[in-house]
């Protein structure tokens, strides 16, 4: 299950800067911010635009938003 390692990650990320990591958990993407986890079924987009819009909220320039489905 990748929810431990998540909230580990989430705990680790610094803040300052849009660092963020994203993985896949079997049908799932999780895309981990700091203190933020997001978990959506591989073809949902309205997850997709959710982890996409708060990663621009913290920093992350669009073009490094563009993880594959």
């Amino acid at each position: 299950m990748a929810d431990e390692p998540s909230r580990s990650l989430a705990q680790s990320l610094l803040a300052e800067g849009g660092w963020y990591a994203g993985f896949r958990a079997g049908l799932d993407h999780v895309v981990v911010f700091a203190g933020r986890i997001f978990r959506y079924r591989r073809g949902d987009h309205a997850g997709w635009a959710e982890a996409v819009a708060y990663g621009k909220t913290v920093g992350v320039p669009g073009h490094q938003l563009d993880w594959p489905d």
